[in-house]
C-alpha cells in the first residue's frame, strides 16, 4: 500500500493543476470580454502561475498584464509583460480559450506592446563563416538581436563604454580584443535599451581564458658547411665575398640622313643592396592585431586615432548581409554562426622570429530575465 502513495500523490498534484488551469481559463472567459472584476482575475493567475504547465504560461502572463493595465498598476503590468515576452518569447496561443470578442480584445492590447517593446532576443559572440574568426581590427563582436529600434546604453560595471541607437533586427557591439585577452578573467555587462518611457537593462557576464603562447623547443644547431680543405683543416670556409658591382653601359647615337651626327656614352656602377635589419626587440608581442597597436604610441604614432567605432561600422553592413534571409532564387552566401562559447587560436611571431600560439577561451551567459530600470 505504501508503494501506491506518491502514485496518488502525483495524480493528486495533476488534478490540482488542471483544475488550476481549467479555473482561470475559465474566469477570463466570462471577465475578459464582458467586463468584470479584473484585479481578482490577476490575483487568481499569480496564485496559479507557478503550478501551470509551460504551455499555458505566455498566455497567462499576458492575461496578467491585461488585468493590471484594466487596474491601473503599471509596474505590475510591465512585469508581466517582461515575463511574456523573456519567459514565453511572445509566443502566444491566439487565446483560443476565449470567445471572439475576448480574442480580439487581447490581440489588441498584445499588438500595442509588440511594436514598443524594447525585446532583446539574442545577445551572442559571433564565430565567423566555417573555419574563419572575425576579428575587425582587434575587435571582438557582439551580435545584439532586438525586435523594435531602441536607444541603447552599454556598460562595463558602471561605465558607459558606448551608447547610441540599435535598429529592429541585427546590431552589432564591439568590444577591445588587446584589453579582454590580456588577463584571464570574468567581466560583468550591462545593457540599457529605452522605447519611450520603458527602460530595461540586461546583465551577462563574459569569461576570458587565455592561454599565453610558448615558444616551441629550438631545433639544434646544423654543423657548419665547409668545404674539403678547410674541413681538412678543422675550420670553416672563409665568408663568402660580397656580390661584384654591376657596370650598365648607355650609348646614345643621333642620325640625320643616315650620317652619325652625334654620339655619347655613359656608365654607372650599380651596388647590390644589403640590408642589415635585426629583428625587433619590443617587448610588447603578444597581441592579436599586432601591426596596429593603438594603445601603444611608440608603435603606431601615425595611427593612434583609429577609432574601434570606425572598425565597427565597416564590418556592420557586411554582417547584417550575411545575417538576411535570402530571397527565392538569390545565391546562398557565407553563413555566419552566433554562438555563447567561442575558441579562437592566434598564431604568429615571436621578437625572433620563432612560431608562437595563443589559445583564448570565451563564454558569453546573459541574465534570463531584464530588469526594469525606469518608467514613467
Amino acid at each position: 500500500m505504501a508503494s501506491k502513495r506518491p502514485t496518488v500523490a502525483a495524480l493528486l498534484a495533476a488534478l490540482c493543476v488542471c483544475a488550476a488551469s481549467a479555473q482561470w481559463r475559465e474566469t477570463a472567459r466570462e471577465i475578459v470580454s464582458k467586463g468584470g472584476d479584473f484585479r481578482s482575475l490577476g490575483g487568481q493567475i499569480a496564485a496559479a502561475y507557478s503550478e501551470l504547465p509551460e504551455t499555458e504560461k505566455a498566455d497567462a502572463a499576458a492575461l496578467g498584464a491585461f488585468c493590471a493595465a484594466r487596474t491601473g498598476e503599471t509596474t505590475e503590468e510591465i512585469r508581466w509583460l517582461v515575463e511574456f515576452f523573456e519567459g514565453g518569447r511572445a509566443l502566444d496561443s491566439g487565446f483560443v480559450f476565449l470567445d471572439f470578442s475576448g480574442q480580439a480584445i487581447l490581440s489588441t492590447y498584445l499588438n500595442g506592446w509588440r511594436v514598443k517593446y524594447p525585446w532583446v532576443r539574442n545577445i551572442s559572440l559571433i564565430k565567423g563563416t566555417k573555419d574563419e574568426i572575425i576579428i575587425p581590427e582587434g575587435t571582438i563582436p557582439l551580435a545584439v538581436e532586438i525586435s523594435i529600434p531602441a536607444f541603447y546604453k552599454f556598460f562595463e560595471g558602471e561605465k558607459v563604454v558606448k551608447a547610441g541607437a540599435f535598429q529592429a533586427g541585427f546590431n552589432v557591439l564591439g568590444l577591445e580584443a588587446n584589453a579582454l585577452f590580456r588577463e584571464s578573467r570574468t567581466r560583468t555587462y550591462f545593457l540599457e535599451v529605452k522605447s519611450g518611457s520603458l527602460v530595461l537593462r540586461r546583465e551577462f557576464t563574459l569569461d576570458v581564458r587565455v592561454s599565453w603562447p610558448t615558444a616551441p623547443k629550438p631545433k639544434a644547431p646544423e654543423a657548419p658547411k665547409v668545404g674539403k680543405l678547410a674541413r681538412a683543416l678543422g675550420s670553416p670556409d672563409p665568408p663568402a665575398p660580397d656580390a661584384p658591382p654591376i657596370i650598365r653601359e648607355y650609348n646614345l647615337s643621333l642620325f640625320v640622313g643616315g650620317n652619325l651626327l652625334m654620339s655619347s656614352q655613359k656608365s654607372e656602377t650599380v651596388k647590390p643592396l644589403k640590408l642589415d635589419i635585426l629583428p625587433s626587440n619590443h617587448p610588447a608581442f603578444l597581441k592579436p592585431d599586432w601591426n596596429i597597436k593603438r594603445n601603444d604610441p611608440w608603435a603606431n604614432p601615425g595611427m593612434n586615432t583609429f577609432s574601434i567605432l570606425d572598425a565597427i561600422g565597416i564590418v556592420g553592413g557586411l554582417l547584417k548581409d550575411l545575417f538576411r534571409k535570402k530571397t527565392a532564387g538569390e545565391a546562398n552566401g557565407p553563413q555566419i554562426q552566433t554562438v555563447r562559447d567561442l575558441s579562437l587560436d592566434f598564431k604568429f611571431r615571436g621578437v625572433e622570429g620563432r612560431p608562437l600560439e595563443m589559445n583564448v577561451e570565451m563564454s558569453l551567459r546573459p541574465q534570463d530575465r531584464p530588469t526594469i530600470r525606469w518608467i514613467y
